[in-house]
């Protein structure tokens, strides 16, 4: 009868212990997304709510927004809304989480031209060239300074590997916005599936990750407007631009300055 109750102590003691932890796992998680994704894209990253199951290791996240760079009409360049998440439970507590599912359904990437030559993936991925290395150096700053201190659940100090990500069912809202006015085209995303990242490592760091996984979602959407209705687009573009040239001609030959 005692080994039934010293086993059974043991039991809702280890549960317990994984209740507290969990909540520390979910705020490292919405910490390091929002952390390193705006030093990454340098602009502001969130993560609204993260939930991790206590005996499956599946979790949902409610939705995750990147702001587009200045100037841009649209809010965010992405907007993920449902996002699923399978983690290895027996990994928490390690320096190199696995994560064995990330899955992505409908996003929506926002492809805004400012003129025929600027637009924000092209920008958010210049962000991303620049940033990465800085916060790599960053994390390793951090996480040398975690293991000095003794604090093993540090957001630095984790590293990751991805089995699996899968987007799927994603749209582009491709706009074209010269001079306020804008007018654009839906595209399909083409579902993308990306294995084994940080495998090769033994566990990437955070920075790498995230700047890994959207150049390739990134990438993905650019080469998809430019192949598939790049035409049409320009002439959306080239159409608000002579417009506007247009105008400026009209109120020039109004004022008279090189006659009629």
């Amino acid at each position: 009868m005692k080994k039934r109750y010293i086993v059974l102590g043991v039991l809702v003691a280890a549960f317990a212990a994984f209740y507290y932890f969990t909540p520390s796992f979910e705020t490292i998680v919405k910490k390091v997304v929002h952390k390193y994704g705006s030093e990454i894209t340098g602009t502001d990253v969130n993560l609204n709510g993260f939930k991790l199951g206590l005996t499956t290791g599946e979790g949902r996240i409610n939705q995750i927004t990147v702001a587009n760079p200045k100037n841009y009409s649209s809010p965010n360049i992405f907007n993920l809304e449902e996002i699923y998440v399978k983690v290895d439970l027996k990994s928490i507590t390690k320096d190199t989480i696995i994560i064995d599912k990330i899955s992505i359904n409908k996003p929506i990437i926002t492809y805004e031209m400012l003129s025929l030559t600027q637009n924000n993936i092209n920008e958010i991925q210049k962000n991303i060239a620049k940033n990465t290395a800085s916060a790599n150096a960053q994390e390793e700053t951090a996480a040398k300074e975690a293991k000095a201190e003794g604090k093993k659940d540090s957001a630095a100090s984790k590293k990751v590997i991805i089995k699996e990500l899968v987007v799927s069912d994603g749209e582009i809202q491709a706009v074209a916005n010269i001079n306020g006015k804008a007018s654009g085209l839906n595209v399909k995303l083409p579902n993308i599936v990306m294995k084994n990242i940080g495998q090769e490592q033994q566990g990437a760091n955070i920075a790498t990750s995230i700047s890994k996984v959207l150049n390739t979602i990134l990438q993905t959407a650019s080469k998809t407007v430019v192949e598939s209705q790049l035409a049409d687009f320009k002439g959306v573009a080239n159409e608000n631009l002579n417009k506007v040239v247009g105008g400026v001609k009209d109120r020039v030959k109004e004022l008279g300055i090189f006659g009629k």
